[in-house]
């Protein structure tokens, strides 16, 4: 009678406290399912975050060692954390709680181990199932629960895949009942596989190149449902139906470093490449089934850190060399330079996200800074502090979800609390 009692009484509160924030119209954080975000344009949708740090950064969470050699980041969903790296000689993947300890861990086959070794593939979680790709080509489907693995197919071998010199750097990307994912090579350039079994639903045409170093999106233009991704020397289109290849259009970078997932807007694809290739506008034609080239902007070549699409503007660093780049605004219908300036105080470039009317970046030099840009001025930085723990190169990229700021470098994961109160 007691347990019953206070059951009751349990739910009774609960439910009052439901009405009480649908009547104070409280929103709550948005869970991060995949690299880049919900939408796949690095823009959070939080609200009533911080919009100046403490002195030395936001109140550090928690801070947590052990995931290996590593450039991905976050994603996550239902209170747990997904992220992966490589331990020994493994690629692991890891299901964290939200203060940071660990759910489970599983293997994913041999950890890339050749030119800069470490994982750069962020899981991607889609209901009761994570999916994740290893540098040498390993697709995985596991149980979010447990980490179970459910199959597992190696395109690389399957479909005589080639990578470039980093290995495979694609967050996998599903649409409706497909996992879908760029093998590269001279027999396909991408694959669709089925979420639940691994079976092959389609595959797209050859051009004969290495696959690229991208995450593809999924965009509807008109009756025509899309799938965009890159390779190392374009970025192309296939019908999300059966893979046909619908287009391919050049972007040639020197080191066939095509990194940026593509950005759409009002029947356009954007995409950018570093080491001085510059970016590229397209319109889609009516039918989606071709291309057509707008502008091209070389001041704006964004090397893998991301480029955000705000109020008619694109945002982001360029490459001025290995460490070193100006933060650019671009307008979007002429593909003019609004301005190109390195931040206040700063010289590297980075990653950045975007939430809440703020730019949250995490730079080369392992500064993460807070700051506020758009078309009438350069970024201006408000607060700012360092990262001081892991190893190697400062590359993920940074996510803005439930309130918390994650940073990954190298073996260490960091959560900052950046709503406060």
């Amino acid at each position: 009678m007691t347990f019953r009692h206070n059951n009751m009484r349990s739910t009774a509160t609960t439910i009052l406290c439901i009405v009480l924030a649908l009547c104070a119209g409280i929103v709550y954080g948005d869970d991060w399912p995949q690299f880049n975000g919900p939408g796949l344009d690095n823009i959070s949708h939080e609200t009533g975050l911080l919009k100046q740090w403490p002195e030395g950064g936001p109140k550090l969470l928690w801070a947590k060692t052990g995931f290996g050699v590593g450039y991905s980041t976050v994603s996550i969903t239902d209170g747990t954390i997904y992220t992966s790296g490589k331990v020994g000689d493994d690629m692991l993947v890891f299901a964290l709680n939200m203060d940071g300890t660990t759910k489970w861990q599983v293997g994913n086959g041999p950890g890339w181990s050749g030119s800069l070794p470490g994982v750069r593939c962020t899981p991607t979680i889609d209901g009761e199932h994570v999916y994740v790709m290893s540098g040498n080509g390993r697709v995985v489907c596991l149980q979010a629960a447990d980490g179970t693995e459910v199959w597992a197919v190696d395109v690389k071998d399957k479909y005589n895949g080639q990578f470039g010199d980093w290995g495979y750097a694609e967050s996998l990307l599903i649409d409706g009942d497909k996992v879908i994912c760029t093998p590269g090579g001279n027999t396909v350039t991408m694959v669709a596989l089925d979420k639940r079994t691994g079976a092959e639903i389609w595959k797209s045409g050859p051009l004969n190149v290495a696959a690229g170093y991208v995450s593809p999106i999924a965009v509807t233009h008109g009756d025509r449902h899309l799938v965009i991704g890159s390779t190392g020397k374009g970025i192309f289109g296939v019908d999300a139906a059966d893979g046909k290849l619908l287009w391919n259009h050049g972007q040639i970078n020197v080191h066939g470093i095509n990194a940026q997932t593509p950005l759409h807007h009002d029947g356009h694809v954007f995409t950018s490449s570093g080491w001085d290739t510059g970016s590229v506008l397209l319109k889609l034609s009516e039918d989606g089934a071709a291309v057509t080239e707008i502008w091209r902007n070389k001041d704006l070549d964004n090397d893998f850190g991301s480029v955000i699409f705000r109020d008619g503007h694109f945002y982001g660093f360029n490459w001025l060399n290995n460490s070193r780049g100006q933060f650019v605004c671009v307008e979007f219908g002429s593909g003019k330079t609004v301005y190109a300036e390195f931040p206040p105080g700063r010289t590297n470039k980075g990653a950045i996200t975007w939430a809440e009317g703020m730019f949250y970046c995490y730079d080369e030099g392992g500064v993460v800074w807070l700051g506020t840009a758009d078309a009438t001025g350069p970024v201006q930085i408000v607060s700012q502090f360092m990262i001081v723990n892991g190893g190697d190169a400062h590359w993920a990229h940074p996510v803005v979800s439930n309130g918390v700021l994650y940073i990954r470098h190298g073996d260490y994961l960091h959560a900052f609390d950046v709503k406060g109160g």
